[in-house]
């Protein structure tokens, strides 16, 4: 008899946990306009909400340090785009503007009505995109070494050039090739790319990395325009910020500039990046 309650008793804290987790990875998806798993991870409470989008060929993960941070004090919310770490990939339309409504989507569903919206990289336009759909619903947006110059503009000899130095890079990754991505930690955050970029299927890799030129050259000025609240960049001293020409669209754009840091600069300088968000958070609250 002890042996049946026993056995019982397990099968029973074994259907417990298999409902749990079923549950609570229903909790953590949501389904964009046209059919496709966003996969997200949600920690900690408290207002403003802050929403990380990854860059391009990367996912959620590189935002592990800032998602234990923040999440002490704010709402976190990391998404995986699709095509990228645990999302879907089976869509026909790559383009920032379809991240855009993805990052959206997340947010609708989460019922989340004062974001800061944090994007890296690629996730730098697509929160520009996603802004542009809620903007009642977003209290600043952070780009995260990106966008520095918005009058730059791409002929299609340097778009072929990018994409063929990129796509070489994600399908055959060295250290070397990976330089300007990180000045510090080279070994260790080389590991971390490492294990996003090998082994998973690369759909809609190429076509995403075309649309961030497209977007740069045919979209950026135009979506600036629309954008009704503040923008705060942190970016790395590899490339000069034009902060005069930022401002021409949006007057109250600033930039804070780590020095001696990669592309991926919250990876290289994890508490001055983790400092300057905080202090942008509380600038976007006081305005």
């Amino acid at each position: 008899m002890k042996r049946k309650n026993l056995f019982l008793a397990y099968c029973f804290i074994l259907l417990v946990v298999i409902i749990y987790g079923c549950t609570n990875e229903s909790d953590n998806v949501a389904i964009s306009s046209d059919g496709i798993k966003i996969s997200f991870d949600i920690q900690g409470e408290g207002n403003p909400a802050l929403v990380f989008v990854h860059g391009w060929s990367n996912n959620r993960s590189i935002w592990v340090e800032q998602v234990a941070h923040f999440s002490k004090k704010y709402k976190v919310i990391a998404i995986d785009l699709p095509g990228f770490g645990k999302s879907g990939n089976n869509r026909q339309k790559w383009t920032m503007a379809t991240f855009g409504e993805d990052v959206a989507t997340v947010i609708n569903k989460l019922d989340l009505n004062q974001v800061v919206l944090v994007g890296f990289s690629m996730g730098a336009p697509v929160v520009i995109e996603a802004a542009m759909r809620m903007p009642d619903h977003i209290t600043g947006l952070v780009l995260v070494d990106h966008l520095q110059d918005v009058e730059m503009k791409y002929s299609s000899e340097v778009i072929s050039y990018l994409d063929s130095i990129y796509m070489d890079i994600v399908t055959a990754p060295t250290l070397e090739k990976m330089k300007p991505l990180f000045r510090k930690n080279k070994e260790e955050s080389f590991k971390r790319v490492l294990s996003m970029v090998n082994n998973v299927p690369k759909i809609g890799w190429r076509e995403s990395l075309n649309d961030i030129f497209r977007w740069e050259n045919d979209d950026f000025i135009e979506s600036l325009t629309k954008i009704q609240v503040p923008i705060i960049a942190i970016n790395s001293d590899q490339k000069p910020t034009n902060v005069e020409g930022f401002r021409k669209y949006v007057s109250s754009f600033k930039a804070k500039i780590i020095p001696n840091v990669g592309h991926v600069v919250f990876w290289d300088a994890p508490k001055e990046f983790n400092r300057l968000l905080e202090e942008s958070i509380q600038e976007f609250i006081n305005r």
